[in-house]
């Protein structure tokens, strides 16, 4: 499963071409007055600097210049890509989904045209170089030390912190890129699409849901402030009594013998593979086979990558279509 925080391996800049080719970069940039900044943040933080920059605070309060309207983003997290192009914004570059090499699935339409920059938490940083952005958004890094090798690039601001909502989040990055009247239009498009499918969900209001991912070693569930928990909560839907753990990561893998951890009145199982092959290999484990949750026939296969991820606004509208589509039916 996938942690919100990765602590990010950028390899050294160590070949004098590289160093060179970042000072020319930068000089290009400074030329072209491209060393800019963002306006209100989750907490509004944005300073007017000239028309072609602004000064922002960003998520670990570092006061960072950056382009009024960036033209080359490059991203480097989930939460980010997907955030961008919910914004109508199509980075440059940016990594790969945590555990893969190709972006969320969910997105496979709105990346086609955006270049890979490596996997997540080891990008290339001679192919981020080769971009050349203006504005590299990167995520929950907390690495001063990589922070301060991708400013040598272009302006590096990190949007969110470790748990936050990711509703707070999107905010931020909708004030990074200078988007602020279009991101409260996304979220209250979201908001329409909430009350829409608590209409169809009214007769399972209260209703508790487990969300797992499985992995080689066995389940593992997501806790209670997770991407996925933020989204069902705003269904009027719950996590079971044993899943409420603070924070946003998840569990260790769950042995057979502690299967009723993951049961509750739904099961979501997250998953790499289809969902005809995650259930083939399920359907063959008694113990799976004894959760009230399967005998009752309300579990369903998920892409994995998105619930038990860290996703924007696109990432939450996918996991509403899939929760109306299993949950609501008769």
């Amino acid at each position: 499963m996938y942690k919100q925080e990765n602590k990010s391996r950028f390899p050294a800049i160590k070949t004098f071409a590289l160093i060179t080719l970042v000072a020319a970069l930068t000089a290009c940039s400074k030329q072209d007055g491209s060393t800019s900044t963002s306006t209100q943040s989750a907490d509004p933080q944005t300073q007017s600097t000239s028309p072609q920059q602004r000064q922002i605070t960003d998520a670990l309060d570092r006061q960072v210049s950056i382009p009024s309207h960036p033209q080359k983003v490059i991203v480097l997290s989930e939460l980010d890509l997907d955030s961008t192009i919910a914004l109508g914004i199509t980075p440059v570059g940016s990594t790969y989904v945590r555990g893969q090499s190709t972006f969320q699935p969910y997105l496979s339409q709105q990346t086609q045209q955006v270049a890979s920059v490596g996997n997540f938490g080891q990008p290339s940083m001679e192919t981020i170089l080769s971009l050349q952005p203006d504005l590299i958004i990167a995520g929950s890094m907390i690495d001063t030390q990589l922070i301060n090798q991708l400013s040598q690039i272009a302006p590096t601001v990190v949007t969110f912190a470790r748990g936050e909502a990711w509703k707070s989040s999107f905010n931020r990055i909708a004030d990074v890129l200078n988007q602020q009247e279009k991101a409260t239009q996304v979220l209250a498009a979201y908001d329409q699409n909430v009350q829409q499918a608590k209409g169809k969900l009214a007769k399972l209001q209260g209703q508790t849901v487990s969300v797992t991912r499985w992995t080689a070693n066995g389940p593992v569930y997501m806790f209670k402030d997770s991407f996925a928990s933020q989204v069902l909560a705003d269904l009027g839907l719950t996590r079971p009594t044993q899943q409420q753990q603070a924070g946003a990561s998840h569990s260790s893998p769950i042995s057979k013998e502690r299967y009723d951890q993951i049961d509750a009145d739904w099961l979501i199982i997250g998953s790499a593979l289809s969902s005809e092959k995650q259930l083939d290999t399920l359907n063959q484990t008694p113990e799976f086979k004894r959760l009230n949750a399967v005998k009752n026939n309300r579990y369903f296969v998920v892409d994995a990558s998105m619930w038990t991820g860290v996703g924007g606004p696109n990432a939450a509208n996918k996991a509403i279509a899939d929760v109306t589509a299993h949950m609501s039916r008769p």
